[in-house]
């Protein structure tokens, strides 16, 4: 019966799609314990990006929510990824039915210029292309409407009160490496309920590195909770 059985929402980032957090999708619907859901965000098409508001997205994760409450799930999970992990904390503030919250390498802020700096003076500019591409099929406008979201972001952290598995990657492209623990410092989430783990090595779309198995097997473990997550909880992978 679907009354017992977890939903698993997951969001992907800005300028992102379904295929940056697939590995992960694919592992966790493994575990007949889960259903996973994951659609792509308004002006996200698959070779283009078209301009959305704000509140498309914010109703868009929100509609998202009540269809799985309306489909009899009373135990949801949400995992978001760079802005997704935005739009996370948005609804989990919004709805009890959200149990759990991973985010991803979470987009409270943005413009990593210390590791940018690292990548040209090591030379290591090769993840940087699709990048430069994603941003010159994006348009001024919707570029705005992320960086309003960023700026909302941060009242929603303080309305989210169920456990909460931060994760951060140590090259992390995009995201400052220090904007997990601004996440963690603004949760509502009582400090026993909350964790910050980082990623060694690994890029902004952590999903799609080299470390996207053991931590995909890392979030099933704290989906899962109990003597699993504390005997594998750690503060690196």
């Amino acid at each position: 019966m679907i009354l017992f059985r977890k939903a698993v929402l997951i969001i992907h980032g800005f300028t992102g799609n379904l295929y940056d957090n697939e590995y992960l999708m694919n592992y966790l619907e493994l575990d007949p314990r889960f259903d996973v859901y994951a659609r792509t965000l308004p002006g996200h098409a698959k070779d283009r990006f078209s301009n959305a508001k704000v509140e498309d997205w914010l109703q868009f994760v929100d509609n998202q929510i009540k269809e799985l409450i309306n489909n009899g799930y009373r135990t949801i999970y949400v995992i978001g990824h760079s802005m997704g992990g935005i739009l996370a904390t948005y609804v989990a503030g919004k709805y009890k039915q959200i149990k759990k919250v991973v985010l991803m390498n979470a987009a409270f802020d943005y413009i990593n210029l210390k590791q940018n700096k690292d990548d040209i003076r090591d030379r290591d500019l090769e993840k940087y292309s699709h990048l430069w591409e994603k941003a010159l099929r994006t348009s001024p406008f919707m570029l705005y409407e992320f960086t309003k979201l960023v700026k909302k972001g941060q009242n929603y952290l303080k309305k989210v009160t169920c456990p909460v598995l931060i994760l951060r990657s140590t090259r992390d492209e995009i995201v400052p490496y220090k904007t997990g623990d601004l996440i963690y410092d603004k949760l509502g989430t009582p400090e026993k309920d909350k964790w910050i783990t980082d990623v060694i090595g690994a890029w902004h779309t952590i999903i799609s590195s080299e470390r996207k198995e053991i931590t995909s097997g890392y979030i099933k473990n704290f989906l899962k909770g109990g003597y699993v997550w504390k005997k594998n909880m750690k503060k690196e992978i």
